[in-house]
């Protein structure tokens, strides 16, 4: 009897530990309590976005930037970071580091929530869809992203126990690339833009059918290929990314906004009657996630150093040394990326009546249309030009209108002006990484029809042109200028001999080097013959491996090193 008692209260002890082993953590999220429910997907999903990580120097955009034919280095002698970049060559042989650390937990965390939708309660199949969706446009975005940078990377597909993956070929990536956005396309509701304002920042089937189209350009202009093969059977043809573009177009409720001048933040309420350009023109900025806006990234308002939620490329792409408020409504900033005078030179050639395009793009701070103020630069500078771009930069607003001189707040693009003595942390700009525009370009490039390109061009007040390679790729340089767009487009177009392009386009260009009057010169012809266009894996990362991970061709030990 003694003997049955004891086996009992074994077996309760044993019931009991099985049970204390199993219950739910109510003091922190792990992969036993989290995702259980829709509003847990949704911050699964803000933690992936957050991952996107424009905010860390430095990021895709940045590169793509700096590496086109339509913007220098610049920044202060010491910025060594914006020049490498702009040259193509490394100045720290970890400069990608936490870019290539942001991709991947991005990729992590899309791969952690879509394997964990099993144990989530939705209340519809509908939630179900629009979470599963979001993962695999989240992890196509990472990769194509990666890809593009790199050439070839890790291919990883679940979220399991950190292994030590070699580079995948391009051949692989692509695939898994086309279809996760297939899939998405599949998944994603196929409502109007602004039907859910509360959706607003999260990926939409029309964002994946843009980024489908951008995937298959990229992918069949630089290795040459017809079609673009999905993972499982079959690929992506041109007249399927075709019809997903004519879908978005016909169904999306996307369009061009009235004037292109009313995409960017300068033309807001708080500053336009005050800035000299803008005022009487009856300009209104369109707003955050306006109908032009397929695909961008939100940002907010932080503490200086908070990288991660404040718009750091207007600061970074900010005129240098001003300190006194000469450029209104411009803040000041690090003088990355100052524009190309012959770039400019060449859109007046070809476009002469193109003047809200190019004005509305570019600040010239010679021009007494802008009303700048006793210009001079108080920082030393490489490579100024005097000439910046307009689209990201931080906007200022009048505290006293009556004194020019107390323009130190900031129109943080939320219906708030904030103090902005932090030097943009109160940039909250949205990071635009896909505009209707573009969608109307991408689609006239593959039917090699005009209507895409017109539509554009009528916008902006320009007549309409003949379908050609050549008219495409001026109105793809002109319209989409200093959006991060353009070197992509030239290594699709021209593969290695990308570097030829963009050295007859720069080289010779007048500049100030620590306001002495010098010429820009590179050798990016050399640089992106030895690399294919691509850019170092971080040395970190490839010491982590063990040695599993290989260093990309023409960055090996000396090679690219920037040396002035």
């Amino acid at each position: 009897m003694k003997k049955i008692i004891f086996l009992i209260v074994l077996s309760a002890i044993i019931v009991s530990c099985d049970d204390y082993l199993n219950v739910t953590d109510y003091t922190q999220k792990s992969s036993q309590n989290f995702p259980v429910n829709y509003d847990d997907c949704n911050q699964a999903l803000a933690a992936a976005y957050t991952s996107m990580g424009l905010g860390e120097p430095f990021n895709s955009f940045m590169i793509a930037a700096l590496a086109s034919d339509d913007a220098l280095g610049g920044g202060a002698p010491f910025n060594d970071n914006a020049r490498s970049y702009d040259r193509w060559m490394k100045y720290d042989p970890d400069m990608f580091k936490n870019l290539w650390k942001n991709a991947y937990r991005g990729i992590f965390r899309a791969n952690k929530l879509r394997e964990s939708l099993d144990q989530v309660d939705f209340s519809s199949s509908e939630q179900y869809d629009l979470v599963l969706g979001e993962t695999y446009f989240l992890r196509a975005f990472f990769y194509f992203n990666l890809v593009r940078l790199f050439g070839e990377v890790p291919l990883i597909l679940s979220a399991q126990e950190p292994v030590n993956y070699p580079k995948s070929p391009a051949s692989e990536i692509y695939p898994h690339i086309a279809s996760d956005l297939t899939k998405a396309i599949e998944l994603l509701p196929s409502v109007a833009y602004n039907s859910d304002p509360s959706r607003l920042g999260h990926a939409t089937k029309w964002a994946a059918e843009a980024l489908m189209a951008r995937v298959y350009l990229f992918y069949t202009g630089y290795y040459q290929q017809s079609e673009l093969p999905l993972a499982e059977e079959g690929s992506v043809t041109k007249q399927m990314v075709i019809e997903y573009l004519n879908d978005l177009m016909d169904n999306s409720g996307h369009g061009l906004v009235d004037d292109y001048r009313n995409l960017w933040l300068y033309t807001n309420d708080y500053t336009k009657e005050d800035y000299k350009y803008t005022a009487g023109k009856g300009l209104s900025w369109a707003g955050d996630g306006n109908k032009e806006i397929v695909w961008s990234m939100k940002h907010g308002v932080c503490t200086y150093y908070d990288d991660a939620q404040n718009n750091r490329i207007s600061q970074w792409f900010g005129v240098r040394g001003q300190h006194e408020n000469t450029i209104f409504p411009f803040d000041w900033g690090f003088g990355f990326g100052p524009v190309n005078p012959i770039m400019v030179d060449q859109w007046i050639l070809d476009e002469p009546n193109d003047t809200v395009r190019r004005w509305g793009s570019v600040i010239d701070m010679n021009d007494p249309r802008e009303g700048v103020r006793d210009y001079f630069n108080n920082d030393p500078m490489l490579e100024e030009t005097k000439l910046y771009q307009k689209k990201y930069s931080i906007i200022q607003v009048y505290t006293d209108k009556s004194d020019p001189d107390t323009a130190n707040w900031v129109w943080d693009g939320y219906d708030n002006v904030v103090n902005g003595s932090s030097l943009g942390a109160n940039s909250s700009q949205e990071q635009i990484f896909i505009r209707y525009a573009d969608v109307l370009l991408m689609h006239s490039e593959l039917t090699k029809t005009g209507d895409g390109i017109n539509q554009v061009r009528d916008r902006a007040g320009l007549s309409p042109v003949s379908y050609s390679l050549e008219n495409l790729q001026k109105e793809r340089r002109y319209e989409l200028a200093f959006e991060g767009i353009r070197y992509w487009d030239l290594l699709r177009w021209y593969r290695s001999e990308a570097g030829v392009i963009i050295d007859q386009n720069q080289n010779g260009a007048p500049v100030f080097d620590i306001d002495e009057p010098a010429t820009y010169e590179a050798n990016l012809t050399d640089r992106i013959r030895a690399t294919g266009g691509f850019m170092q894996i971080p040395e970190f990362e490839i010491g982590l491996s063990g040695g599993v991970l290989e260093q990309n061709t023409g960055w090996v030990g000396n090679e690219g090193n920037l040396i002035y």
